[in-house]
């Protein structure tokens, strides 16, 4: 049951993955900008759900605790890193706002 869960949990995670680079690809094209590595996040998603499905196949497979913790390790670095790089402005823009009031 808890196998199924956190194979279920990672499968959302790695839809909502895929739902924040399509908003990426679109802002960018609105804005006539690079954003950067955003092909980082199919991939982070690929990983994502590979470490969902490895930690429900840990009971029967011996590495799949290990697999799925170095899958789900560098799945949220990669995806850290394009959220970063594609949307780190947002940070400077809200710090900038805050100080005008508004």
């Amino acid at each position: 049951m808890i196998a199924a869960g956190a194979l279920l949990w990672h499968l959302a995670l790695g839809a909502m993955l895929l739902v924040v680079w399509r908003l990426t690809v679109r802002l960018g094209r609105a804005m006539r900008d690079d954003v950067g590595p955003i092909a980082l996040f199919p991939v982070a998603a690929f990983l994502i759900w590979a470490a969902g499905v490895c930690l429900a196949a840990a009971p029967l497979w011996a590495l799949g605790d290990l697999v799925g913790a170095l899958c789900d390790l560098a799945g949220a670095g990669l995806g850290w890193y394009a959220a970063w790089h594609s949307w780190g402005w947002l940070v400077a823009e809200l710090r900038r706002g805050s100080g005008k009031g508004g």
